[in-house]
């Protein structure tokens, strides 16, 4: 039962956040953010939430800059954290896990932040963040390909899923490699992380009343099926929008660059 207890610790979280929130708009009203503004929200995610995270996101921020906490070492530290929770995935500790990459996911929004206010941005700083986001991606959800293991459509649909989280990352990539604005469209990673988190907390409470026989945890396969259909689905409009793009407008040269997908709920 303590999986589900890192669940409803999460969820009690959750609802002191979303509480403070409103009542800060109630008293000071609406305040937008340029960034928020920037990347925009999805049909699954939409741009209150992110602004709602972007807020909380401020006060952490001041607090690793206080603390002399580098960008670069909260990045290490997030991606450490991401990895254990696809070790705890693994095993079938599905509320862990959601604790675990919502922990992951929130520090992952704060070294571009304290980067940003401190004047520590830098290609190289981006390129770590970029890949290390792309390993805690295929961690995670390899846990899950480990935990289905037994059960050969459950891991194709989890190895979907992967393929899918990488290709809409390598679309974005691609386009700004062109120097084209990247075409917006659902499963962005913050689309991604908000879903397995909501999918590992709901399973941990499934997993304990409702299929505890199997062990599976509904939610998460429902979350991984939409994310194996959406993500891939979202990848083909991104790449088809690309080459119409790219065929209309030859006078750009193709450039490298990293990978810049929008990131979480990340500022």
């Amino acid at each position: 039962m303590i999986d589900v207890y890192f669940t409803y610790g999460l969820l009690i979280f959750i609802a002191t956040v979303t509480a403070t929130y409103f009542i800060k708009l109630k008293l000071f009203g609406h305040e937008s953010y340029e960034r928020v503004d920037k990347q925009g929200g999805s049909k699954l995610l939409s741009k209150n939430i992110m602004e709602m995270g972007y807020w909380m996101f401020i006060p952490l921020g001041d607090f690793c800059i206080k603390y002399k906490i580098s960008p670069n070492q909260i990045t290490w530290t997030s991606s450490f954290i991401g990895f254990l929770s696809a070790l705890f995935l693994s095993v079938g500790l599905f509320g862990i896990a959601a604790v675990l990459l919502a922990v992951s996911s929130t520090m992952d929004g704060l070294d571009g932040l304290v980067a940003r206010k401190t004047g520590q941005s830098s290609r190289a700083g981006e390129i770590l963040d970029s890949s290390l986001d792309r390993y805690v991606d295929f961690f995670f959800l390899a846990g899950l390909v480990i935990y289905y293991r037994d059960s050969v459509s459950l891991v194709i649909i989890a190895l979907l899923a992967i393929l899918g989280s990488f290709m809409v990352s390598y679309s974005t990539a691609k386009a700004e490699a062109m120097q084209i604005t990247p075409p917006r469209g659902s499963m962005k990673r913050s689309d991604r992380l908000a879903y397995l988190i909501i999918g590992g907390m709901l399973s941990s409470v499934s997993v304990a009343y409702i299929d505890n026989d199997t062990g599976y945890g509904i939610p998460m396969i429902a979350v991984i099926l939409l994310i194996a259909i959406m993500a891939n689905y979202s990848a083909i409009q991104r790449l088809k929008a690309l080459t119409l793009s790219a065929e209309t407008d030859t006078s750009k040269p193709s450039t490298t660059t990293t990978d810049q997908e929008n990131n979480s709920i990340t500022p």
